[in-house]
């Protein structure tokens, strides 16, 4: 059974997009006193009941407000957008400014709603206490009913409407959906066509695209299928730089973006060949490498550059991919793409791969695999001494994956700088499956200060190459009582270090 779908429509400025966040319980749409913020459909799960086993769950939509005047002329698409929506919708929430009373939009709306067979519940907004409803008599014209007075400010009335929408939904099994699907953030500057490979992967107009900069505010969900597999791709806005920002809208619009980054399992940074590289691009490519996130670098419109032969058009991509290699010199490791979004090149194969290093990310690597690998690059290129002391590396061992996080137990992590940390990285991605995701790099000093401010005791330092000894150790062994002596302070500093990383 499909996912129900709760759409909520209204007049500009009514509320809509905090009712939203209300329901769903968190913030989803940007929510400002201006008019008109909301413009493409936005969406959340949300549930009635705390209980997931009893719950019942619905998509709960924004649109964006009927009658609105949008600034850059785009009222159209809004429009197309709405009534996509009300199509869709198994419940209506006909939104009402209770403090505004009733306008003549409202009525233009609800003549709007009146050939639907959809249920609609007429919802009055801004109702913080009870001396406000008795204003709501003048709703019933609407003919709509009894509307339910509701405050998204001071958590009035939401257990009410909840109901009121749990009795209208169609009955079936409505659980949790499954929550394997994997999440693509599509990010880069404005009118690099992410909301147009949004629209092709969904095989629908999901988004509104213009040619006009910033027609995309809020960060979307759209879930869709490809060989039977759930994907969720997260359209954002085109991120400004911040002399370029206007208001809160663009403000909102750049942090929605980066908490989209934070969420996705693969992040697509579009660039456009037009428009060459930025430093607006570098610095977006930046904030994905701190939150160690796969990242394919998509250059798309590669159908505007021009080309006289297939032969041209491989030298071209070959030189771009060196001017894309040189400008994002830290992430030289991670893929490009070349896709052509509005007719849908190469944009399979570009998912396709999005899988793979999703995968790549999720995968796991024995000790005795990871010491061994470790073992060749030391032997290849020993740390450096540094101030009269030799760094030394007792074992490596893998914490954590979705990045990939390794732990090297070292004699001072003071010893080993910032270069030899990435040849280590470097070798562990020619050399493990991880060739073109981030991996994360803990140094762990065998001797630490305690968080009373106390030096725990110094471990003896182990003369001989360990790594001999620890790679043979044989798999069956798994309690430290089995361990050789010699051995059992790594699983004591491991269980250390992974009660820290929990914290």
């Amino acid at each position: 059974m499909p996912m129900p779908k709760v759409v909520i429509v209204g007049r500009p400025n009514v509320g809509k997009s905090s009712l939203l966040n209300w329901i769903s319980g968190r913030r989803i749409a940007i929510v400002d006193d201006i008019s008109g913020v909301t413009r493409d459909r936005v969406g959340a799960l949300a549930q009635i009941g705390d209980d997931e086993e009893d719950a019942h769950f619905f998509e709960i939509i924004d649109t964006g407000g009927i009658g609105m005047v949008d600034r850059d002329d785009l009222s159209d698409h809004v429009d197309r957008q709405i009534d996509t929506a009300l199509t869709e919708a198994d419940v209506i929430l006909f939104v009402v400014d209770i403090r505004d009373g009733l306008m003549p939009l409202d009525q233009e709306v609800a003549q709007r709603l009146r050939y639907l067979h959809t249920p609609v519940i007429l919802v009055m907004n801004k109702a913080d206490t009870p001396e406000f409803d008795h204003r709501g008599g003048e709703f019933y014209k609407l003919g709509r009913g009894k509307p339910v007075a509701v405050s998204t400010q001071q958590n009035r009335n939401k257990k009410l409407l909840q109901s009121l929408i749990e009795e209208r939904l169609p009955k079936g099994d409505t659980h949790k959906p499954n929550d394997s699907a994997m999440k693509i953030a599509v990010v880069g500057r404005p009118n690099t066509g992410k909301s147009t490979f949004i629209n092709t992967l969904s095989q629908a107009e999901r988004m509104i695209v213009s040619e006009i900069p910033g027609t995309t505010r809020d960060s979307v969900d759209v879930r869709f299928e490809l060989d039977g597999l759930p994907f969720i791709a997260i359209d954002t806005a085109g991120v400004k730089r911040k002399a370029k920002i206007r208001d809160n809208l663009d403000f909102y619009s750049v942090h929605r973006a980066e908490r989209s980054i934070r969420r996705a399992d693969v992040v697509l940074l579009f660039l456009d060949p037009t428009q060459g590289i930025s430093r607006l691009d570098k610095q977006m490519a930046d904030y994905i490498a701190k939150q160690y996130k796969p990242c394919i670098f998509v250059v798309n419109k590669w159908d505007l550059m021009t080309h006289d032969a297939e032969g041209a058009l491989q030298g071209m991509m070959g030189k771009y991919a060196h001017i894309v290699q040189h400008a994002f010199r830290s992430m030289s490791y991670m893929p490009l793409a070349f896709i052509t979004a509005k007719t849908g090149r190469n944009v399979k194969a570009l998912l396709n791969l999005s899988q793979s290093m999703h995968k790549q990310a999720q995968k796991r690597i024995s000790t005795g695999t990871m010491n061994r690998v470790l073992r060749e690059t030391v032997d290849a290129h020993p740390p450096a001494a540094r101030d009269g002391r030799n760094a030394r590396i007792y074992y490596a061992t893998q914490v954590s994956s979705g990045p990939p996080t390794i732990v090297l137990f070292v004699n001072s992590a003071s010893l080993f700088d910032a270069t030899y940390q990435r040849y280590l990285l470097n070798s562990f991605r020619e050399k493990l499956p991880f060739h073109d995701i981030p991996i994360k790099l803990y140094l762990r000093s065998r001797t630490q200060t305690e968080r009373n401010g106390t030096s725990s005791r110094r471990e003896p330092e182990v003369e001989v190459n360990p790594f001999a000894d620890l790679v043979e150790m044989p798999s069956r062994l798994s309690s430290t009582s089995e361990i050789a002596p010699n051995y059992a302070h790594m699983d004591r500093e491991l269980n250390e270090l992974l009660s820290e990383l929990d914290d």
